[in-house]
């Protein structure tokens, strides 16, 4: 091989090394890192309602003191990191299904949205709950957060 088809080949084995290099760090390519609140971490949750898996798998929760908690599809935006917090109702959104679930006196209660893109509970009372391992279980609901 002549000089000058060897420089060529070696010209085209270091474009294409640094061209491979430049996309596996790219930022379009990385996976982004969804940012959380203050308090939330990162779970497993399953919400059924009424026979509908609205969250199975990843999800962002909040436990907080005295044992309720809220968990949020993997979807989910939050004001102030997603949005500008507009310190007001009118300015909220939501992207993915969510649920509270609450100490109410002696038993447990909880709601959910029922559309992704609902920012309050659909209404509907879930009734008394009763833990069962890392479930919360109603008539016709199933709340489940593993940490």
């Amino acid at each position: 091989m002549s000089g000058r088809s060897s420089d060529r080949l070696l010209t085209g084995r270091t474009i294409a090394a640094a061209l491979a290099i430049a996309f596996s760090v790219s930022p379009s390519h990385a996976q982004p890192q969804h940012r959380l609140p203050s308090g939330y971490k990162w779970g497993r949750c399953l919400l059924v309602v009424q026979g509908e898996t609205r969250i199975s798998g990843r999800c962002s929760y909040q436990i907080e003191q005295g044992g309720d908690f809220n968990i949020q599809g993997p979807h989910q935006v939050f004001a102030g990191i997603d949005y500008p917090d507009t310190h007001s109702g009118a300015g909220e959104m939501s992207k993915d299904y969510w649920a509270v679930v609450y100490k109410d006196g002696d038993s447990w209660a909880g709601y959910a949205n029922g559309d992704v893109r609902d920012t309050h509970g659909e209404g509907k009372d879930w009734g008394e709950l009763h833990r069962e391992g890392a479930c919360y279980v109603g008539n016709e609901v199933k709340v489940c957060l593993w940490r």
